[in-house]
């Protein structure tokens, strides 16, 4: 084969418009999206495996995949799991195994409905109002890229620094701003310390009134994800 065949054949690989995917989500009315390659495949089942930094690690590669198959920039991460759903159900084996049960994977895709959650969301405190909002693949990945290399900082066997260090990554990439008085700070403004300052001393009733807002989107893909009862993973497994 010459390096002209060779390339001819990665070029016609390469065309994605007649082997694109139609997707519901909720951001839009539906997006276009290019299947999982061989690589991609690889790199999704091979991740995951490495104790905290390996789930880090899983979820933006998840992400990475899905803005480069797609070319949207605004997706949200409610967006993800009806898209990860689309683009398992183009692989060979379109059944999932759990410990219980298999499940069909168009079962799962049937189940898609709209993210529904009135916004801007607005927590009071004391003087304050934090306004939250739902993140997009973009701006959960530039945390993401900071947690992991401060999780490879860390000992796997520390596992309560490694949850306390999640948990004051996740918590921030869900407020939009914090107004008080006229001043206004938009989280997207500053540095991943200054947010972390600000969440550590927040009260404790207000950060259990985000998580609480956090957990609606984390029902949400739950409610997509679970069929008669049994709920998938989406794990490096999922992609086998």
């Amino acid at each position: 084969m010459s390096k002209q065949q060779l390339q001819d054949f990665l070029d016609v690989l390469d065309s994605s418009e007649s082997k694109q995917l139609k997707v519901k989500i909720s951001s839009k009315k539906e997006i276009l999206i290019t299947p999982l390659s061989f690589k991609q495949q690889k790199s999704l089942v091979t991740t995951g495996l490495d104790g905290f930094g390996g789930v880090m690690t899983f979820i933006k590669n998840v992400n990475d995949i899905i803005l480069q198959n797609s070319e949207e920039e605004n997706l949200k991460i409610y967006d993800r799991v009806p898209i990860l759903l689309a683009l398992r159900q183009e692989m060979s084996n379109k059944t999932i195994k759990t410990d219980e049960v298999e499940i069909d994977v168009s079962d799962l895709l049937k189940q898609f409905k709209k993210f529904e959650l009135d916004l801007p969301y607005p927590i009071e405190g004391i003087g304050y109002t934090i306004s939250l909002k739902i993140p997009t693949l973009k701006q959960e990945n530039r945390m993401l890229s900071t947690c992991i290399e401060d999780i490879k900082k860390l000992s796997d066997s520390n596992i309560g620094k490694n949850v306390s260090l999640i948990l004051s990554y996740e918590v921030p990439k869900f407020i939009d701003t914090i107004t008080f008085g006229e001043k206004v700070i938009s989280m997207e403004d500053l540095s991943m310390s200054e947010k972390i300052k600000i969440i550590d001393n927040l009260p404790a009733n207000v950060t259990n009134q985000i998580t609480d807002f956090i957990l609606k989107v984390r029902e949400y893909d739950e409610s997509i994800l679970t069929f008669n009862g049994v709920m998938v993973d989406i794990d490096s497994a999922f992609f086998e």
